[in-house]
């Protein structure tokens, strides 16, 4: 969820303020008694078996605007909500604040923050291009030093298509149009149930579908471009926009919407659209 070519530094700095702060508390991360056959030990999860939005792991974010997206965050359930063992962000085709749709975003910045370790979720993701869903993490630091130079771990987006995914780098000389990305595909469509994982440890970051490796950068990789900018805690970000300058490099529509196509502009005008995640859990090596 990156800035795009098109979008100021300045306009990232009002996410700063609205997400992170720099030296905030951070909850206490109890650790659990799962531990993996390779010597990890989940230190924090949220399985979404509540009926709302546990605020000890998660804020609720609504002002966001950035990247051209079409979206006006809300703290609605109809855009963000638990039930049934999953968080739902859903899209609508809703006139708000100006913005024609809404949709829902949820942070861990000054809650649940980790240096280092393992990210993944679960996550079933809609289809229809445009539609722009991301499980993603930003550092701590952000409202002190701004984007890029806090670092962003992109762990999966998705612009609406259903058989790939991509993921990222972002950081000081390796910003937008970032030359450290990749496009995977997953075994079946993004629609079904898929487990989305990154391994950042100090020399490298690994990105992985379903268990598969699918991507390393070293350390070395990122230092060509610029600093590396992954020792320090980072939050989770999991939103849902709709729209904006990453959809439309790739889906080239301009019209009715910025990124969005008219079939995906009917698609939610039929029938709001859903970001389902079963789990978010966070290892570390012990």
């Amino acid at each position: 969820m990156a800035i795009r070519p098109g979008t100021t530094v300045g306009a990232w700095a009002l996410v700063a303020g609205l997400t992170a702060c720099a030296g905030a508390p951070v909850a206490p991360q109890r650790e659990e008694a799962v531990r993996t056959k390779d010597g990890w030990v989940r230190v924090w999860g949220d399985e979404f078996n509540g009926t709302a939005v546990d605020a000890s792991n998660w804020i609720i974010t609504t002002n966001v605007h950035v990247n051209d997206e079409q979206q006006q965050y809300t703290t609605s359930p109809d855009n963000v909500s638990v039930g049934g063992g999953t968080l739902k962000l859903t899209a609508r085709l809703q006139s708000n604040n100006g913005y024609p749709f809404t949709s829902g975003r949820v942070e861990s910045a000054g809650k649940r923050e980790f240096r280092h370790g393992r990210v993944e979720a679960r996550i079933k993701l809609p289809v229809g291009p445009g539609l722009w869903p991301a499980f993603w993490m930003l550092g701590s630091d952000i409202a002190k030093t701004g984007w890029p130079a806090c670092g962003e771990l992109d762990i999966m987006e998705n612009v609406g298509f259903g058989d790939w995914v991509s993921v990222a780098l972002h950081g000081p000389g390796y910003s937008g149009d970032t030359p450290i990305n990749g496009r995977f595909n997953p075994s079946t469509p993004v629609s079904e149930w898929h487990e989305y994982r990154v391994d950042a440890s100090p020399t490298d970051i690994r990105w992985y579908i379903d268990g598969a490796l699918v991507k390393t950068t070293t350390r070395a990789d990122v230092e060509q471009h610029g600093a590396w900018a992954f020792d320090k805690p980072l939050f989770i970000i999991l939103n849902f926009a709709v729209g904006g300058s990453y959809p439309s490099g790739v889906n080239g529509a301009k019209e009715p919407y910025f990124g969005v196509p008219q079939a995906t502009a009917d698609l939610l005008r039929q029938a709001p659209q859903t970001m389902e995640v079963d789990w978010v859990r966070v290892s570390q090596r012990r």
